[in-house]
């Protein structure tokens, strides 16, 4: 595993360029993982959402009015299955794309993975046209994802005093603005 490899990132693991690389299955696992937890997360933002109970339709459903496990746990899993298996297409298809072109890391491959996770999008509405459209508008939004870089900033040596991540002086240095007013009101300059 690795970091961003720039004098912006420090490598660590909550690092905004933190890019998962090595063999093909670590990469698959990874992101599959990840999917499923963000899926497990949205399933469950959605079981929360409404204040209804959630039951099973038809014959083998539970008490009416109540809450049945077999439901909620439909509405949180199938979500969680969806996104895995979106993001381990994704990083499948990437992955074996870098494999057929000898590890050749462009914009092609991110473009024809997308487009394979987007089609698995659409596959949850069964429809052709919407996995066609789907499976296009991912994969432009993937490549074009990959052509912007790791960051959207295009000056970042501007933003060296308004880094999120960076480090901060030993020493505080207060602004002219608070200077002043600690001079105006001596009473609060302690605070």
């Amino acid at each position: 595993m690795g970091g961003g490899g720039d004098i912006y990132s420090d490598g660590v693991f909550n690092d905004p360029k933190h890019k998962i690389s090595g063999p093909g299955l670590t990469r698959f696992v990874h992101s599959a993982g990840v999917g499923a937890c963000a899926g497990t997360f949205y399933g469950a933002c959605v079981a929360s959402w409404y204040p209804d109970p959630i039951v099973t339709p038809g014959k083998y459903g539970g008490i009416p009015g109540k809450t049945d496990f077999r439901a909620v746990g439909r509405t949180v899993l199938r979500p969680a299955m969806w996104f895995s298996l979106t993001a381990g297409t994704f990083t499948g298809v990437e992955c074996a794309m870098e494999a057929a072109r000898n590890e050749t890391q462009d914009v092609w491959n991110t473009m024809v993975a997308g487009m394979a996770g987007g089609a698995v999008m659409g596959m949850t509405n069964g429809r052709p046209q919407v996995v066609a459209a789907t499976a296009i508008g991912m994969g432009l939004t993937m490549a074009l994802v990959e052509l912007s870089g790791p960051t959207t900033v295009f000056d970042e040596e501007a933003l060296d005093g308004h880094k999120r991540m960076g480090l901060l002086p030993k020493q505080h240095v207060e602004s002219d603005a608070l200077r002043a007013l600690k001079e105006k009101f001596p009473q609060h300059k302690d605070l």
